[in-house]
């Protein structure tokens, strides 16, 4: 695989399984509370602001959403050999993947992008449904629960305040049965 393509792939890989990350564990990891703990994920139409804007405003929106996956997290996750594996098994490029969970979060951080079936340049169409983009992989949960954690790792060490840590577990959270055991 050329240099290019395997940076793209594990990029990708691990902003999939990002999806399923920062849930429970990064709150967890990061000192907050555990999973059965966490507040109701913050739905669409709700205020996602503390007085000093959106959580996705404080990640650098879209494109410093797209930065921290690519730079920190997917490196970090295809580091475990626990979870590199998983990310073998995609079906769609790289960078579309990673194109779409960046949108999905900044849309459910409070940003501007759409939530779902947004067209990309290349033409891919993002899709709606975590339990069809997940179907074969068999994620267990302890998985799921690892990948949390590095990820929650990560957002520290880059600084992420445990507020917004524990504001994009919340949402992720809301996504943890579409992607795991299909």
């Amino acid at each position: 695989m050329d240099p290019v393509r395997g940076r793209s792939t594990r990029i990708a890989l691990t902003s999939l399984f990002l999806a399923v990350a920062v849930v429970s564990l990064s709150v967890a990891a990061c000192g907050g509370p555990a999973e059965a703990d966490l507040a109701p994920p913050v739905r669409n139409g709700e205020d996602r602001t503390d007085g000093h804007g959106t959580v996705s405003a404080r990640l650098g929106g879209f494109d410093g959403i797209l930065a921290f996956l690519e730079n920190a997290v997917v490196p970090a996750e295809l580091g475990d050999p626990e979870i590199a594996p998983f990310f073998a098994r995609l079906t769609e490029s790289p960078a579309d993947i990673e194109q779409c969970l960046a949108m999905l979060l900044d849309h459910d951080l409070g940003g501007g992008s759409p939530h779902f079936g947004a067209l990309l340049a290349d033409g891919h169409q993002c899709r709606s449904s975590m339990s069809n983009i997940h179907r074969g992989l068999a994620i267990p949960d302890r998985i799921v629960t690892k990948f949390i954690l590095i990820a929650g790792q990560q957002a520290a060490l880059a600084g992420v305040a445990q507020a917004d840590i524990q504001e994009i577990a919340n949402v992720l959270d809301s996504y943890r049965g579409g992607v795991r055991n299909k």
